[in-house]
């Protein structure tokens, strides 16, 4: 039914999602292929060769995961490292590796009546030539993800500690498993924000 499932992985806690698209490999006897992709626009122009070595080794650590769960379920794994638009490298891969189904999880509370807009998940979802299964994550899955979900963490810790943020100084981006967002205050301060992207957890550091 299923040859060929994927589960694209961005590293972050997807466990119920990636429950799914094991027991669906298993059950048909398919392969499980998982992607992670380097998102071209989390890539600062400053450091870029050193920001996306991280990534690829945040990458191939995400992959190994997904090979350890599957491996205690003796499904096979296939995974690759792609750089681009997420969405884009979503489905160009599921189009190029002829894949039957993709698995994907959503931080909604019903599915996708509850997508984020503007998500990966959306995005993949409306323009997915084969069917798209999305998984409604537990809320201690909900990890911080994208740009504007660390910008918004970002500054309301800041006002939280008495500051006005006025501007985001540069696109935030990813050191392994961080987000850092450079954010300038109304007493022309500039802090690094430094975001857990797993937990959420936020430490402020005054640059100037």
């Amino acid at each position: 039914m299923y040859d060929r499932i994927l589960f694209p992985t961005d590293g972050s806690n997807q466990a119920s999602a990636l429950e799914h698209a094991v027991d669906i490999a298993e059950l048909s006897g398919g392969t499980l292929h998982t992607l992670y992709v380097v998102d071209d626009a989390e890539i600062p122009e400053t450091n870029r060769n050193q920001i996306v070595d991280s990534y690829e080794r945040e990458g191939a650590n995400a992959i190994e995961h997904v090979e350890d769960v599957a491996a205690e379920r003796d499904v096979a794994v296939m995974g690759d490292i792609e750089q681009g638009t997420p969405h884009e490298a979503i489905l160009n891969y599921a189009d190029e590796h002829d894949i039957d189904l993709v698995v994907m999880g959503t931080r909604g509370r019903s599915g996708l009546d509850r997508l984020l807009i503007g998500s990966v998940t959306e995005r993949v979802v409306r323009a997915s030539d084969v069917p798209v299964l999305t998984v409604s994550l537990a809320s201690h899955e909900a990890a911080v993800t994208d740009t504007e979900q660390a910008i918004d963490l970002a500054t309301r810790s800041l006002e939280d500690d008495g500051y006005e943020v006025t501007s985001i100084a540069d696109e935030p981006y990813r050191v392994s498993g961080t987000w850092i967002v450079r954010a300038r205050t109304g007493d022309n301060g500039t802090f690094n924000v430094h975001i857990n992207r797993t937990t959420g957890d936020v430490s402020l550091a005054k640059v100037n």
